[in-house]
């Protein structure tokens, strides 16, 4: 009797989960999607891989003026375009599961990213925006959200601090 009742909650379990014990998103959906996952996946080949320090005021807050913007955040500076080995160690973070974690609370942070990366091919575009404060990263495309996660890997803000040498705000992250 025990057994015949164990078995249909065991079953329940898995499905309600999805298919994932663990309870996490799968890296398809934090990026956005399929086609998402297999830019992020090709970014050795792609047409452009760039970075930008972007201004980590909230939108419509600064009271600088900004020539350009990257989701409605303004460009401090860049492009900076990510050298094969640099889109090499991107994608190998941005597809690894255990960058990325869910908090059970959101944290009392708001979203103010640092910089951002711009992913380009022929077909599609897709913007990585990277909040240092938080761990927090969201993907754009045309120009809405379509994924979002917190991550725990140092590899971003070592990349960051590769990427703009000269910016102090990055240089004195830990």
């Amino acid at each position: 009797m025990k057994r015949a009742i164990a078995a249909p909650i065991i079953l329940l379990m898995l499905t309600s989960c999805g298919g994932q014990l663990s309870g996490r998103k799968s890296v398809e959906s934090i990026v956005g999607g399929q086609s998402a996952l297999q830019l992020v996946n090709n970014l050795k080949n792609i047409q452009s891989c760039e970075a930008y320090r972007i201004d980590d005021s909230y939108p419509g807050e600064s009271d600088l003026i900004f020539d350009k913007k990257i989701n409605g955040y303004g460009v401090i500076s860049g492009p900076i375009n990510l050298e094969i080995h640099e889109r090499g160690l991107l994608t190998k973070v941005l597809v690894d599961s255990e960058t990325y974690f869910d908090r059970m609370k959101p944290i009392d942070c708001l979203f103010r990213p640092g910089i951002a990366f711009r992913f380009l091919n022929a077909s599609s575009e897709l913007n990585l925006l990277i909040c240092f404060s938080c761990n927090e990263l969201k993907f754009f495309s045309s120009g809405e959200n379509v994924g979002r996660s917190y991550f725990k890997q140092t590899e971003f803000k070592n990349l960051a601090k590769r990427l703009f040498p000269n910016d102090e705000s990055i240089q004195l992250l830990k």
